[in-house]
Formats: structure tokens, sequence, C-alpha cells
């Protein structure tokens, strides 16, 4: 028995109506990446219609704070007619900042370059969780202040540049005494204050870091002067003025150009200090 086909293909006016019911951004462009469509998904999260977005190309989602690298590797992909999949920062009609992994596939017929199809899904939620994560990898729990991880980071950073930076390491003196007389939280709360103080002393200057324990460090500019009896009058007042802390300070390039050098010199001179305590 022979059917009758009652389907015959579909014409693009009902395939671009079947498109706007999908819940992600899609765009086709010609392979000249001149756009031919966008469905209503793509419009409500990026504020363009399809009559603005027809005939442009996607730079027009571009904006300054675009990673240049980005475009770059897009462009390199659309110019051996290959797709990719990558985040990219997009900017909607109304300037706000969006957060896309997009996704381009190219569409070739008999071996021809025909179009090629852009999946957009919004990505900015995901973005910025990630980012909070990566900063919290970098940030002390207690304190607030940067962690060991952030610490190793900026030094090495600073040595590679070859800036002239200075190290200033320091240790609380009978800090578990604290802890055994006056409690854990009264410890914490002793932490919490070191890392205050020194925030506000070098806050206009240096970066401020708590390595562990009652370890921390300051990153300063080479020629930050008297570093070391800064930090002393800073902490002298915690703890009742009962507050004895080791210091150490060490400069690159003039001491050293290396990190392990550097952390050496700062950490043996506050170890000398710490010993003069102990007489």
């Amino acid at each position: 028995m022979k059917v009758e086909n009652t389907h015959p293909e579909m014409d693009q006016r009902h395939l671009w109506r079947i498109l706007d019911l999908v819940d992600v951004g899609l765009l086709i462009t010609d392979a000249s990446r001149r756009i031919l469509y966008v469905n209503s998904t793509f419009t409500r999260e990026c504020g363009y219609t399809l009559d603005e977005m027809r005939g442009r190309s996607c730079a027009v989602l571009q904006g300054p704070g675009t990673d240049p690298r980005d475009v770059q590797v897009m462009r390199e992909a659309l110019n051996c007619g290959e797709g990719f999949s990558r985040v990219v920062l997009n900017y909607r009609k109304d300037g706000g900042v969006l957060h896309y992994r997009v996704k381009v596939n190219p569409v070739y017929d008999n071996g021809e370059l025909q179009y090629f199809v852009g999946v957009q899904e919004d990505y900015t939620e995901t973005y910025e969780v990630l980012q909070r994560l990566e900063r919290w990898a970098y940030v002390d729990s207690l304190t607030g202040l940067r962690n060991r991880r952030a610490f190793d980071k900026a030094i090495e950073e600073a040595i590679e540049d070859g800036r002239h930076v200075q190290l200033v390491l320091l240790d609380l003196n009978d800090f578990k005494t604290v802890n055994d007389q006056q409690g854990h939280q009264a410890g914490d709360a002793l932490l919490v204050a070191v890392g205050e103080a020194l925030t506000t002393t070098f806050q206009q200057r240096g970066l401020v870091f708590r390595l562990g324990g009652d370890e921390f460090a300051v990153l300063l500019p080479g020629d930050e002067v008297s570093a070391v009896e800064r930090t002393h009058d800073a902490l002298e007042i915690l703890n009742g003025g009962n507050l004895r802390v080791a210091v150490g300070s060490a400069c690159a390039p003039d001491e050293t150009q290396t990190v392990a050098e550097l952390f050496r010199l700062a950490d043996a001179r506050m170890y000398v200090r710490k010993s003069s305590y102990a007489r």
C-alpha cells in the first residue's frame, strides 16, 4: 500500500518558528559570518531583535572588556572553517555584561561551507560563582587576609618582574600561651587584631598575608623605610600591651634575586629576634 507523504520538506519560515521555542540562544550566520537568524531566547538575553542583528557580525556583542585572546581564538577557528567552544564576555544591547559559553559549528554542503551555527548559554552566574571560589582560595578564612597560596603567587610575580620589594616576616611569641591561658577564642581574636593592625599600617603601600598559625608577612615596595619598626609599633599595643613580636625583613633584588633566598634571609633575621626574647 502506498503511503502519501503529508509532511513535505520543512521550509525556512517553519524552521525559524521551531527554533524560537528552544531555551538557549541560537545564532546562524552565512559563510561570511553575516547573521541570518537569531532566536527569541537570544533576543531576550542580549536585547537585540532579529531585524537589528540581520546582516551584522557577532562583533556587535563585543566590547572593551572582551578579552582580545578570546576574539583571536574565535576568529582563527572561523577563518579555517572550524568550530570552537569558549566562555567569552559579551555585552547586551543596554551595555550590561554577560558571560556566555559559546559553541559554534560549521555547516558544509557537498564540501562547501554554507553556515555557522552558534549556541549561546548564559554562563554569568556560574562564572561569578567560580570567581568567588577562586578568590576564596586565596583568602585566609579567619582573618580575611590573603593566605599562603596568595603570598607564594605574589612574591613569585614580584621577583619574576624584577620589582624592588621588601619582605617582612613576623611571628607572635608565646601565642600558645594566649590559647592555653585565655582560650582559643581569645587566640583567634588576637590573630584577627594583628591582621587588622597590619592592614591599617601598610594599606597604602603593601600587601598583608597570614601564612598560617601565628605567622604573617607583608610585601612592600623596596623603598619602604622603617618597615620593621612600624610593624612593632602597630602590634605592641595588642593583647594589653603584652604582645611580643619577632620581625625580620629582606629586600630584592638588593640582597637576592630568588624567592627562596629572600624568604630564607627574612626568616633567619626573624628567628634571631625571636631567640633574643628567649634569653
